[in-house]
């Protein structure tokens, strides 16, 4: 009867530590999916601020240039593509590793580019030929913004899915 009770008493000990182990794996699991949407989600949100930003900061610097060209007042932007928000994400650390906004940082690197450099192309031009400045302006530094900008919404609408995602698997943990 002593081995009985003994080996009920041990089957009961090694259940209990076996479910308070398996609780245990159970919850931490849990905890690392909670971190990891969280995660997600505060990279989803930095990305959608950071493109949203970016589409701002690239009107104003059209602006200032518009205003250059066309009020005679000086140039206050930045010719360098590396030094303004997106430059800084392009040619920095992508903070996301979703293949359709990686793709879209991709062809946004030459167009941005391009778009800085023809600052200083146009107001070498507006210094002998304003007119041809102002025409370069509106045919080629406008078009590429709006592409710039349809581009940048692209990654706005994928940041917003990403944080859908993220919120949605949250709900579910």
């Amino acid at each position: 009867m002593r081995k009985s009770i003994k080996r009920t008493v041990s089957i009961r000990v090694v259940a209990s530590l076996t479910a308070v182990i398996l609780f245990s794996v159970m919850m931490t699991i849990s905890i690392l999916r909670v971190d990891n949407n969280q995660t997600a989600s505060a990279q989803a949100n930095a990305l959608l601020s950071r493109a949203q930003q970016a589409e701002t900061a690239h009107y104003k610097w059209s602006s200032n240039l518009s205003n250059a060209l066309y009020a005679g007042t000086e140039f206050t932007g930045s010719i360098d593509p590396s030094t303004c928000v997106l430059g800084q994400w392009i040619y920095g650390e992508a903070g996301t590793d979703d293949q359709t906004v990686l793709g879209l940082r991709k062809q946004l690197e030459p167009l941005h580019k391009e778009l800085h450099e023809s600052a200083t192309y146009v107001l070498g031009l507006l210094e002998n030929d304003p007119a041809q400045a102002r025409d370069y302006y509106q045919q080629t530094i406008q078009s590429n913004l709006g592409v710039l900008v349809g581009l940048l919404d692209e990654v706005v609408e994928q940041g917003t899915r990403l944080n859908e995602e993220s919120q949605a698997r949250m709900r579910s943990v």
